[in-house]
């Protein structure tokens, strides 16, 4: 006899709810949906052990008795907003159990009908999730330091910029201030939140002679007699966590001060351990991130802001809920002017473009950047109906001739314009500029094109594509090709790196370009990766078995892959089967702005290296370059992008190509330059000393036969 379903009224419903939810180890709340102030009518003993109070205290009050002193307005307006439309949801907020302790709370409501599909109750599944945010907090906290010291701001700012965003986040009402050792005898404050810096020295005096010796894991718990000013009445409680380097020198203090007695607990401990670290890198790196500022965000050859400076003020843009349109510029004539003059001409160009922008236009609504060799982009706050004076402007620019090569010449543009909004991603708007801009190129008498979605067949290409990546997945159709890795002083090869190739017999050949980022999009980049992982172990394991000649060969991990919690155990299983000798396979994972999560990529890099795995970071300098990831994790390999190769002949290029090979050779690593194409850039890497290369100008990327046979001709 089959199963049956028996629906429960409305009071049947409400006993199989709190019986089962007594069953379950996370809080649940279930709520009257029907009542206009959603009292709660039934916790689990899980809730009360969340929250500390008692169920007389909580049964018929609704979920804002957990609201506190830092419980936004907006997360409990959007809670009760969603309960009245009775909707499922889920929602983080800050709430606070009964002994005044904040914790983040994140709530998952299903709402829950009865045997006529009425809506009656509303189930609230809670759990702590404290850890999690202050983590992401730190992360955050931790990407704005790096991003200011790339950009070369002072220490003191950024310190300023440390102690208001822990203010601000922290789910403490608290106030900051940092310390520095300014002399062999002194510790003075350099920056604080909301108190003043007078307030702090003359309430948190510390001596230098009775800290010199504290523990580096201590956390010093302090009375403070406060003489009152207008953020603190009363006495305050002091948390001050030690600030030290890598050399174990002590740097300074990071001091947090509470109005009221407040118990340490586990979470301020482990909050404080994390956040000085920060604090202590961006005192050690200020001056080499200043130093490193033009290569971080500043294109060398026109000395515009790059790319990676534009896409991270737009970010910020984005953050704050800005809205405009981008802008793609090209001027019509580069590519001419480069072929009659030469590429420093084009940047010259380029340059001069930007300088007219400055002067004609108020910059402080803009952001621009290089986008290319012969394109720069614009972001603007601009409405529809402003951006028409903004495209004036271009073209008032251009009305009177360059000086270009001794030479007056007057140019014409190209602009592809889309706009972006909190509905669209920021990558996804670039990119519907960038359509636009072809579509004005490729049109004879349109200078202005503006992105349209019906003729966006580069759409309609990735959505073929998703619907093929399964397919070509579970029907083997993904292949490897190898490209050699040469020794540059012997001209021997070394190894080789893997890359994918994919033949579909319904769309053809697809680039890497197209199918990598949509397998990372689509989650089936991890799959993809173990793929040819698996063909490259099988190749070196049939060379092994024959005793042919096997050199090593490099893989390249997505980093959405490279954090799943079981990466290091697949590969680890993947290479046993094959019975691979470490020495012969390699790891490569691609500068990403995801890498910003240092300690869980130096805890995977760490246990690879512990069984022998080397890993390298691929396209160096042209992601988010950070010295503070270089000098953490444990990669043994820098691979420089093939653009500062493409470049290298420009003194400018050279300088900076050979300072990421004396970076890499100040840390111990091993530096390998992409993309060689030419015997001058050959000649000139080698003598920089750079050791290793891949390029056309030795190898094309070859198939597996054709490696075979290059492997067979070395003795």
């Amino acid at each position: 006899m089959g199963n049956s379903y028996m629906p429960l009224n409305k009071e049947q419903l409400f006993s199989f709810l709190c019986n089962i939810s007594e069953q379950y180890h996370i809080g649940i709340a279930i709520v009257d949906i029907n009542d206009p102030n959603y009292p709660i009518v039934f916790l689990n003993n899980a809730f009360l052990h969340l929250t500390g109070y008692d169920k007389d205290e909580l049964i018929g009050r609704n979920i804002t008795t957990l609201k506190g002193q830092k419980t936004s307005e907006e997360s409990q307006e959007e809670f009760e907003y969603h309960l009245l439309h009775k909707k499922p949801f889920r929602l983080n907020i800050l709430h606070y159990r009964k002994d005044k302790v904040a914790f983040w709370n994140h709530i998952a409501c299903e709402p829950i009908k009865d045997n006529k599909g009425h809506i009656q109750y509303a189930v609230l599944h809670c759990n702590d999730i404290t850890e999690s945010m202050l983590g992401k907090m730190l992360s955050k906290l931790e990407h704005e330091v790096y991003t200011d010291l790339e950009k070369g701001v002072e220490l003191v700012n950024i310190c300023k910029l440390i102690t208001k965003q822990v203010e601000r986040y922290y789910i403490r009402d608290i106030f900051s201030s940092i310390h520095f050792v300014t002399s062999p005898d002194e510790i003075n404050p350099i920056a604080s939140g909301s108190l003043s810096l007078e307030w702090v020295m003359e309430n948190h005096k510390m001596d230098i002679n009775s800290t010199a010796s504290c523990n580096e894991r201590a956390i010093y718990i302090q009375k403070l007699t406060n003489h009152s000013n207008q953020y603190i009445e009363s006495d305050v409680t002091c948390w001050t966590k030690p600030i030290y380097n890598n050399e174990q020198q002590l740097l300074g203090y990071f001091s947090m001060y509470l109005k009221n007695h407040s118990e340490l607990r586990q979470a301020d401990i482990d909050f404080l351990n994390k956040l000085s670290p920060i604090i202590g890198l961006s005192i050690k790196y200020a001056e080499q991130k200043q130093q490193l500022q033009k290569l971080a965000y500043f294109d060398l050859s026109s000395g515009i802001p790059n790319y990676n400076y534009f896409y991270t003020k737009l970010k910020e843009w984005a953050e704050e809920g800005i809205k405009g349109h981008i802008l793609l510029i090209q001027p019509r004539e580069y590519s001419s002017i480069v072929d009659l003059f030469g590429r420093s001409i084009g940047d010259e160009l380029i340059g001069q473009l930007i300088e007219r922008l400055e002067k004609h236009y108020n910059i402080d609504n803009i952001i621009y950047g290089r986008f290319s060799n012969s394109t720069f982009i614009i972001a603007t706050k601009s409405t529809s109906e402003e951006i028409d004076n903004l495209v004036k402007r271009l073209f008032e620019i251009t009305s009177t001739p360059f000086s270009i090569a001794k030479r007056e010449i007057f140019i014409s543009l190209k602009i592809g314009i889309a706009n972006f909004d909190e509905t669209i991603s920021i990558d996804e708007s670039i990119r519907r500029s960038d359509i636009a801009l072809t579509k004005s190129r490729n049109q004879k008498g349109v200078e202005v094109a503006y992105f349209e979605p019906e003729t966006d067949e580069k759409i309609q290409r990735e959505l073929e594509i998703v619907n093929q990546l399964t397919y070509g997945l579970q029907n083997d159709e993904f292949t490897i090709h190898l490209q050699p890795k040469v020794n540059l002083i012997t001209a021997e090869i070394e190894g080789f790196e893997a890359l994918a190739r994919w033949y579909s017999p319904i769309l053809g050949p697809i680039s890497p370009a197209e199918f990598i980022p949509i397998a990372e999009q689509t989650g089936k980049i991890s799959q993809l990766d173990n793929v040819i992982l698996k063909k490259v172990l099988k190749f070196q394991n049939e060379r092994k078995t024959k005793g042919l000649k096997i050199v090593p060969i490099s893989v390249n991990i997505s980093p959405v892959h490279f954090y799943r919690e079981s990466f290091v155990e697949d590969f680890i299983s993947y290479v046993n089967k094959f019975e691979i000798s470490p020495e012969f396979i390699k790891i490569e994972v691609t500068e990403s702005v995801e890498l910003f999560d240092y300690q869980k990529a130096k805890e995977i890099l760490s246990e690879l290296r512990k069984f022998g795995y080397e890993s390298s970071i691929d396209d160096f300098g042209v992601g988010f370059s950070s010295l503070s990831y270089l000098q953490q994790l444990p990669f043994s390999e820098i691979k420089i992008d093939r653009s500062f190769i493409n470049g290298i002949e420009d003194n400018a290029m050279y300088a900076v190509v050979q300072t990421i090979v004396q970076l890499a050779s100040n840390l111990k690593m091993h530096a390998v330059a992409e993309g060689i194409e030419t015997l001058e850039q050959y000649q000139l890497l080698q003598k920089m000393g750079c050791r290793t290369g891949q390029g056309y100008y030795f190898h094309k990327p070859m198939a597996i036969n054709e490696a075979e046979r290059l492997l067979d001709t070395i003795k």
